[in-house]
């Protein structure tokens, strides 16, 4: 029994050395001279950078939302159609005369897939998205959905107009930004977006 046992541990340490060395046997090649020599690859995964200072300015994400607000659009009729893009051309112009041209916001999205996902805090700067944090205050990277400027929100809010379906959409009185848009394509419930948007201050 003591003889099978130490047996199998043997196995054991002898298909675990082996493991590494069948990782890597990519890298071991038969020296040539006339091939340059393999050089492994060293890199490592840096972890992403954490600035402290930006968790205070999630306190502006506690409360409720903004849902009973806004007006309502039924994307089935022309008039409501029209009447959505009218507004958004209002709101917009009414942003582009106002916005600061570097600034910070809050920002959270989410839809049916892959669902509502945390604030982010968006930097802006010449119009582009410049950087972002989650609310432990760790650098995100930039993405073309969840993290935009006030005008790539405009963008989308413009083609949501496009859809067949409902737009629920209340702007910041100050700003007019989009604070929030919640969109719902017929004929299924699961085809639904929301967008709420927050502190805006200019840096």
């Amino acid at each position: 029994m003591i003889r099978a046992r130490v047996g199998i541990a043997l196995c054991v340490l002898s298909a675990l050395s082996v493991l590494p060395a069948g990782c890597h046997k990519a890298a071991h090649v038969q020296r040539n001279d006339d091939v340059p020599p393999v050089i492994r690859d060293t890199a490592r995964v840096v972890s992403p950078l954490t600035d402290p200072s930006v968790i205070a300015l999630f306190r502006d994400t506690a409360g409720a939302s903004v849902f009973a607000e806004g007006q309502i659009f039924k994307l089935q009729t022309p008039a409501q159609r029209q009447s959505l893009r009218a507004t958004i051309r209002k709101e917009r112009e009414l942003w582009q005369a106002r916005k600061p041209r570097d600034y910070r916001y809050l920002l959270r999205v989410g839809c049916f897939c892959p669902g509502t996902r945390g604030w982010l805090l968006m930097e802006v700067r010449s119009g582009q998205p410049l950087r972002a944090w989650d609310r432990t205050g760790k650098s995100v990277g930039l993405t073309d959905w969840n993290t935009v400027s006030i005008d790539g929100l405009y963008d989308n809010l413009e083609r949501t107009a496009g859809i067949n379906g409902e737009v629920l959409i209340a702007f910041d009185p100050r700003w007019h930004f989009p604070r929030y848009v919640r969109s719902v394509s017929l004929p299924g419930p699961d085809a639904w977006s929301i967008t709420e948007a927050r502190a805006l201050r200019p840096i």
